[in-house]
């Protein structure tokens, strides 16, 4: 009965960081590019019509994989039917990637830094989709010491490559192209961020193969090597981040400011967790403790992906539907919620190794953080409901034509007031104009300092020529 419960209680586990990677982070992950990446590349994605393909079969696959999971013991059908899902997951994430990827050679644009995160971070998605089908199989179809064999020798590994491979490259690439022209920080210089991208690689996989080699030769010199690609893991981030000086406000405030801030925060909360491992396990007296290291994955997967994900949802939502985020709430309820809840956790989590009693407060995080989730998520599906409508409704909202068009306008605006500039944006590389869709959303939203701080565009340059094609034909 003991090995039964055990053996549960493990397909459950595994069911869930299954619904959260693939589910939560993988749909987000595919839904945000498919949108974001070829309006960045100014060209159109690849054969749309697979994304609808590769949105069912990802649902389809998912639903299928994590409810099989959750009956390994209790139906005949649960492994094949596990194995169809996970197929299907795969199958859905390699159409997403060659379509990304064929999407920007197309375009034809540089290979920038960013870029390079982002395949790499194709390449995560489709290898830990392939593992994932192999470590199911693995534990599904074992038992008793052999599946506690297979849990502790890959599964480490696996969430190692889907957070740290998948999550943390797609982020780290999104922000590299994303943040400076949203907020205004300073971007890193190129060569450094090709640098931070070998460094990351390199860390990802060295954690993962030194893990897998310690637990087949048993041999704990290989687990003390793995400070090594953890300090890399640590160094890469670093190398990306800190030039945006995160602990200082950003230069242009929105109301998704405080969720990337706050999410980088966690990650190096996670990170300084992870190389303080060995402290911990001396200081308890615990070989390897379970709670500090699920306290460690919560801190990256909760506190730095998710609150990822709600601000950059915050902000790319709303510009999609046309309506401007300074009229809409500063979503402190759903922030302060998911950062307490978060902050339980990962400290009550780890106290559990000291006393029993702390368990009982551990559900009071969960609650929190869902409860967080719910009203952020119910506040995004408001605005794509009445998108259009409050997109109709700015139209409303024109000012006059002023004298002289200023950094501070939107595209939008100067393209009603001065139809004549069009062929000006084209020829600086903002051919997305010529798109109806995103003159009715993107360009409302989006003022020409922060369009050309987005493609590294000289503003005061574009500003003047923008003055000189509208004054020509209105003198």
């Amino acid at each position: 009965a003991h090995a039964f419960t055990q053996a549960n209680s493990i397909h459950d586990v595994n069911a869930h960081g299954h619904a959260q990677i693939f589910g939560w982070v993988g749909l987000f992950i595919m839904g945000f590019a498919y949108q974001a990446f070829p309006r960045v590349w100014h060209t159109r994605l690849a054969a749309p019509r697979l994304a609808v393909a590769a949105f069912l079969l990802m649902l389809v696959g998912l639903t299928i994989a994590t409810i099989s999971m959750t009956l390994t013991e209790a139906w005949a059908a649960a492994v094949p039917a596990a194995l169809l899902g996970g197929g299907l997951e795969t199958l859905a994430i390699l159409i997403f990637a060659g379509q990304i990827v064929a999407t920007f050679r197309a375009s034809g644009a540089k290979l920038e830094p960013y870029v390079g995160f982002v395949l790499a971070a194709l390449f995560w998605f489709v290898a830990m989709s392939v593992f994932n089908v192999w470590h199911t199989y693995k534990t599904m179809t074992s038992t008793g010491e052999s599946l506690l064999w297979y849990v502790a020798t890959y599964q480490a590994p696996l969430r190692d490559v889907q957070i740290h491979g998948l999550a943390l490259f797609m982020i780290l690439g999104v922000c590299q192209r994303m943040l400076p022209g949203l907020f205004n920080v300073p971007r890193g210089s190129d060569r450094r961020a090709w640098q931070a991208l070998g460094v990351l690689i390199a860390a990802v996989a060295g954690e993962s193969i030194l893990f897998v080699a310690y637990r087949w030769t048993g041999n704990h010199a290989l687990a003390a090597l793995l400070m090594l690609p953890w300090l890399m893991l640590a160094a890469g981030v670093a190398m990306v981040a800190w030039p945006w000086k995160l602990w200082r406000p950003f230069p242009e405030s929105d109301r998704s400011a405080k969720f990337v801030r706050a999410g980088y925060a966690w990650l190096a909360v996670s990170l300084v967790m992870l190389l303080l491992l060995p402290a911990y396990q001396y200081a308890s007296g615990i070989a390897f403790s379970h709670a500090y290291y699920g306290a460690i994955r919560h801190a990256i997967t909760v506190g730095f992906i998710s609150l990822m994900i709600m601000g950059f949802a915050a902000k790319v939502v709303p510009t999609l539907n046309g309506v401007d985020t300074r009229r809409l709430t500063a979503l402190w309820g759903p922030f302060i919620l998911v950062n307490i809840g978060c902050l339980l956790r990962v400290s009550v989590q780890t106290l559990t190794d000291w006393h029993t009693g702390f368990y009982g407060i551990i559900g009071v995080s969960g609650t929190l953080e869902v409860a967080g989730l719910a009203w952020w998520g119910a506040g995004l599906a408001r605005i794509m409901l009445a998108g259009r409508r409050e997109s109709d409704e700015l139209v409303q909202l024109n000012t006059p034509r002023p004298a002289r068009i200023e950094p501070q306008h939107r595209v939008a605006q100067v393209l009603e007031w001065f139809p004549q500039t069009e062929p000006v944006f084209v020829e600086a590389g903002f051919a997305a104009v010529r798109n109806p869709l995103l003159r009715r959303t993107l360009a409302r939203t989006v003022s020409l300092a922060q369009a050309c701080r987005m493609h590294g565009v000289n503003v005061d340059a574009l500003v003047a020529r923008l003055n000189d094609a509208a004054m020509g034909s209105t003198g």
